[in-house]
């Protein structure tokens, strides 16, 4: 893995943890530097504590949130702990009642009561993710005990890494009114439509998303994708191994198999196995009866959910003997809820009231277990 890959693939690299991957991207990275800073409009943080990528999106998608949090209270949650670190010197130790009582105090939230189960839980999963991103580290005893009395304590370290969690932005955060705000906020005062905003949209929107879809006849990023094709082939070649694929209404980066760069699709899960799997039977039906299927303009297929819904428990239950053992004991609905969740995450499929709208990259798609594919 080159320095863009390893960065694509981690929110940070810590000198303390990742020793010798710091040092490598430190001694690499001054030859992406100005390609990432000019097509993309990423600049890379460099300090003695660790290296890092802010990977901003050209547009806002499902699957970017943190996976471990379950709602957007947890989200505000992260934040009055990373407020509570700013307050406290790097490798100085606190415990819970430290903390609770600073978030108590705060009233950012009425009703902070951590006597309540579903609160302590939700305290212990940021938590959690603050330890697994090397914000802070717990130093002795075990949350679980905190889960079951909240006046159990456990002591934690600051690790003084909280300060860069947050990227810095152009203007007071105060000001921001709308989720729109912080995507737009790189380009105050520029124009949407110039040609330096559409670029680095593009190629972030590339970068990031699993597909990029021309949204109207006359969508001026898809339009630029089309007219600048080859360099933005050439452009991304130089950061790793990959190729373009542009078709009429949507566009793919297409990684070798070697290439490490981020998260890709198709991953490990099983409910990606399926979707392959759905993508195949599809084209399949596509092609021998193609007079039921209408094509819309933007190469999307539109489908009554509880057909496609009766296709995916069709698929499970051919396929059970390959599934992994949870998703056997919970039976067909299961998997196929997972499945429609993974796909509406991802940008697959969008719902519209008891129609289910396939994006063009189902037409990119397909796959099946080996042995399957001789029944």
């Amino acid at each position: 893995m080159n320095a863009v890959e390893i960065l694509l693939s981690q929110r940070w690299v810590l000198r303390a943890n990742q020793p010798d991957l710091y040092y490598q991207i430190k001694d690499e990275i001054g030859r992406y530097r100005r390609i990432l800073m000019e097509k993309f409009g990423y600049t890379v943080l460099i300090t003695p504590a660790l290296v890092k990528l802010d990977k901003i999106p050209g547009q806002p998608e499902p699957w970017m949130g943190i996976n471990t949090f379950e709602e957007p209270g947890d989200y505000a949650m992260l934040c009055q702990v990373l407020m509570f670190l700013e307050t406290r010197e790097k490798e100085e130790q606190f415990d819970f009642t430290m903390l609770t009582e600073y978030l108590q105090s705060q009233g950012i939230e009425e009703n902070l009561d951590w006597t309540q189960y579903a609160r302590r839980r939700q305290l212990v999963r940021v938590l959690r993710f603050c330890e697994e991103q090397g914000i802070m580290k717990k130093i002795d005893g075990s949350d679980e005990l905190f889960l079951r009395d909240e006046q159990a304590e456990v002591l934690f370290e600051n690790t003084g890494i909280s300060r860069f969690f947050l990227r810095n932005f152009a203007r007071d955060l105060m000001e921001y009114t709308s989720p729109e705000d912080f995507i737009e906020s790189d380009w105050i005062d520029i124009d949407q439509d110039r040609g330096i905003v559409r670029r680095q949209r593009v190629y972030r929107r590339l970068l990031l998303s699993p597909g990029v879809y021309r949204q109207t006849a006359q969508d001026e990023d898809f339009t630029y994708l089309r007219n600048q094709r080859s360099q933005v082939e050439r452009d991304f070649q130089a950061l790793f191994d990959c190729d373009l694929h542009l078709y009429r209404s949507s566009a793919y980066l297409v990684l070798d198999e070697a290439c490490s760069a981020g998260r890709v699709f198709p991953g490990n899960k099983a409910v990606q196995d399926l979707i392959l799997i759905l993508a195949q039977a599809i084209q399949q039906r596509i092609k021998k009866h193609q007079s039921q299927y209408e094509l819309q303009g933007m190469e999307e297929i539109h489908l009554p959910e509880d057909s496609l819904i009766r296709l995916l428990k069709k698929i499970v239950s051919q396929r059970q003997d390959y599934l992994p053992k949870y998703l056997q004991g919970e039976g067909a609905e299961t998997a196929v809820k997972q499945t429609l969740a993974e796909m509406e995450n991802l940008g697959f499929i969008e719902r519209d009231d008891d129609q289910i709208h396939l994006m063009p990259i189902f037409g990119k798609l397909a796959g099946d277990y080996t042995a399957a594919k001789g029944e």
